[in-house]
Formats: C-alpha cells, structure tokens, sequence
C-alpha cells in the first residue's frame, strides 16, 4: 500500500502528540491499481491532517496474474479479509503514545463496494464510511448494470445464478444488521454502470435500522471522483 502522511505525524516527526486519523482508500475496478505519484485528491487529505493509505489488495493490477485472479468469482470469499485487514493494520500501525487513530474507509465504484463491505461484514473494523457508487448487492447489482458491462462483470464477480449463495455472502447488504458507525453514501443519477438503486436500497436499510447515514445524489457529470477504471 502506498501512505501519505502530514508532517506531524511522517515516521521521521518527533513521537508524542495524539494520533493522527486515517483514511483509507480502496480503489475502483477491481483490476485498477493504487500508484505513486501527485494526486490532488490525496493532498487535500494530507493537507487536511489525514493519513492517507491506498491499498492494493488481491485482485489489485500490476503484481501478476495469480494475484490480479485471486479474487474472480467465488474465489472472492477467499481474499475479502483484505479489506478488513487493511483497517486493522492502519489502526495498528498509526497508532501514537499507545493510542490508535480513528480510522475511515472510502472509495468508488468497486472501492465503493470495499466501503460497504467493510462498514457491514466487518464493521468495527472501521469509524467511519464514504461509498462513492458501490454496489450493495451483487446479485441486483449484476442484473441491473447496463447490458454492455452484464458479461464483463459476471466474469469477474461469478454468475448470478451458479454463484448465487457465493454473491449472497459476498453483498453488504446482507450484513447491513452489523453497521455500527456513521455511513455516506454517494451516488450518480443516471449511472449506467452501478445503478441508483444500489445506493437507494442500501440507506433505506440503514435508515430502517437507525444508522446514522446520508445518501446524496449528484448527477453524473459531477461525479470527479474515482478513478476513471470502475465498475
């Protein structure tokens, strides 16, 4: 993973002090890849008094092909701890003076999907959530994406039929009942891609729980952020 710090808190800042917070970003794809160099998005956290960690879990571009199949499919159950071991290991690694930062986790597209996973299937992992067009369930999500993309994704995610209990258990919104921190949720109007209704159907099970949540719509014009490669 790659980390941006803010001074005070870079591994050459004197110790002391309280921790700072961290955000970790997943990226979108799932094949996309995390990689060095400016990103304006990431200095406006750092700048802000943020650690900033990207993660590139399995399934990840750029480490070879064992590692960017690992998670097609079913096979997905096997690797999805990644998410869970990513905010672990920032409140672990950050911590100061014997004191852990609060750790948020946000990202688009198939980084907005890693959010929800890591708010619901493995909440407490993290204190807070920013999904940015994920996907809460892979089975609605595969049958309502647009036409064009229904096969490329199937071959990534599984078959909504064959692989139904897989992507059942793969789908935040089957843990929604976990979700013990606050949780955002962005979404474009008309996104072909990863339908509204997966934004939608996931806050009206939050809201329906009591979850402190927010669903905000923009059109999709507007929607600067993720990356390019999504979902």
């Amino acid at each position: 993973m790659f980390v941006r710090y803010p001074a005070r808190c870079a591994p050459e800042a004197a110790a002391g002090g309280d921790p700072c917070p961290v955000v970790v970003e997943f990226h979108g794809g799932p094949e996309g890849q995390a990689q060095p160099g400016f990103n304006p998005y990431a200095q406006l956290m750092v700048d802000a008094g943020f650690i900033y960690v990207e993660p590139n879990v399995r399934g990840s571009d750029g480490y070879g092909k064992a590692w960017l199949e690992s998670d097609n499919g079913p096979k997905r159950l096997a690797v999805i701890t990644d998410i869970a071991d990513a905010g672990q290991n920032a409140r672990e690694r950050f911590a100061r003076g014997g004191r852990m930062p609060k750790v948020a986790i946000i990202g688009g597209s198939y980084g907005g999907y890693s959010t929800l996973v890591g708010m619901t299937m493995f909440a407490g992992t993290y204190d807070a959530g920013v999904s940015i067009v994920g996907f809460s369930n892979l089975v609605t999500f595969l049958q309502n994406t647009a036409p064009y993309r229904r096969l490329l994704r199937v071959t990534e995610y599984g078959d909504p039929d064959k692989d139904r209990d897989a992507l059942v258990k793969l789908s935040p919104i089957t843990y929604v009942d976990r979700v013990k921190a606050p949780l955002l949720l962005i979404q474009g109007l008309d996104d072909p891609r990863v339908p509204a209704g997966e934004a939608v159907q996931m806050q009206e099970a939050l809201a329906a729980r009591g979850v402190v949540s927010s669903l905000r719509f923009l059109e999709e014009h507007l929607l600067a952020h993720p990356p390019a490669k999504s979902d």
